[in-house]
């Protein structure tokens, strides 16, 4: 059997993920109708459906070398995550009527005695450091994107599995986290909303201004997924190209400093979301190392 026609890890994770988000729906059928305002039935329809074509997918590669198929086969998780990001806002009222974003305003507000979501991106609203903050914050998609394609092209399709890997269980515990706690992030700040969703200065904010006021959702926060897969995606890169890690390490910073400065995070977000991305990270390489590189059974 072709590496491309195995089961991988990553595909287990992926099933995993979804009997969970299945479960998790079931079991708050009523809080997600009452006060999402979603239907649950919906939701349990179209992650079926969704389940549905990733099995048809496996199944259709394992008949053709078509290389677009062979591509979808591969980086079918990475194209997944806003819909499961886009999930979790409507199922994040399991133990929480409410969003609890006063409890974390109220932590910020002890470490700094004031708001710094509200205050530090008003306070420098020039263009400048309006564009640099910005850019910083969207290079999160380049980032998604860009090193994990480096890989796909440039090295073993192994070395690509397990960045994968190590991306979505980083991202998908994240996203279990954001169904546990309902917590919007610096838009729940009187004013910042509308502050977010204004057109000004130039391409960068105007770029995230359209994905925000594009979005049907408010987003979630607690821990900060911009900062935990950013770090975790850093710490891959220094497993293949050290020089560009350090780079990236840099823009790592400021990325975690712009989701508090544009507006959307609370500074306790950034916190843990460092500590959140290593532990997950640590974790993710254990699980490859003994289920990826050592046995590789699941691939059978």
């Amino acid at each position: 059997m072709g590496f491309n026609k195995k089961i991988f890890i990553t595909d287990w994770l992926m099933f995993a993920y979804i009997i969970f988000t299945i479960v998790w729906i079931l079991i708050g059928w009523e809080n997600i109708a009452e006060i999402a305002k979603v239907s649950p039935l919906g939701l349990l329809i179209k992650i079926c459906g969704i389940s549905s074509l990733i099995i048809f997918l496996l199944i259709l590669n394992h008949f053709t070398k078509n290389p677009i198929i062979q591509f979808l086969r591969f980086w079918y998780p990475i194209f997944l995550l806003e819909f499961f990001y886009i999930t979790t806002t409507y199922v994040h009222f399991m133990f929480f009527p409410e969003i609890i974003d006063p409890f974390f305003q109220y932590l910020d507000e002890m470490i700094f005695g004031y708001q710094p979501s509200m205050v530090w991106g008003t306070s420098y609203d020039e263009f400048f450091y309006q564009e640099f903050f910005h850019f910083a914050y969207f290079s999160y998609y380049l980032m998604i994107f860009g090193i994990p394609f480096y890989i796909y092209i440039k090295k073993e399709k192994k070395e690509f599995i397990r960045a994968l890997f190590n991306i979505m269980f980083v991202f998908l515990t994240c996203y279990v986290m954001f169904m546990i706690l309902p917590v919007v992030g610096g838009r729940a700040v009187e004013g910042m909303r509308e502050l977010i969703e204004t057109y000004r200065h130039g391409l960068f904010t105007h770029i995230m201004v359209f994905i925000y006021k594009s979005a049907e959702h408010w987003g979630a926060a607690f821990p900060s997924s911009h900062v935990a897969v950013a770090l975790t995606i850093t710490l891959v890169s220094f497993r293949h190209f050290k020089l560009f890690g350090l780079l990236l390490l840099v823009n790592t910073f400021f990325l975690s400093w712009s989701t508090v400065f544009c507006h959307y995070h609370y500074f306790v977000d950034v916190i843990s979301g460092v500590l959140f991305g290593l532990i997950m990270f640590f974790i993710s390489e254990v699980i490859y190392a003994i289920f990826g590189a050592k046995k590789e059974k699941y691939i059978e």
